[in-house]
């Protein structure tokens, strides 16, 4: 069972990263090296990353519209 969670966790972090790079596969090895708590916190760290881009950006494009009104 943990197996499949890891995996499953392993295709999700794949899918976050492939938004930053192109490369977006992972080694099944990690698999070994990685306990699920491991993996749980990758990809929370990479949710955080993203949402901290968004929100930068949010606050970048929001200057602009300072600025035309």
């Amino acid at each position: 069972m943990e197996r499949k969670e890891k995996r499953t966790l392993l295709k999700e972090i794949e899918t976050l990263l492939a938004k930053y790079d192109n490369r977006s596969e992972i080694s099944p090895y990690v698999l070994e090296y990685l306990s699920l708590d491991d993996l749980k916190k990758i990809k929370e760290d990479l949710i955080a990353r993203q949402e901290n881009v968004i929100e930068r950006n949010h606050e970048w494009l929001m200057q602009f519209k300072k600025r035309g009104s």
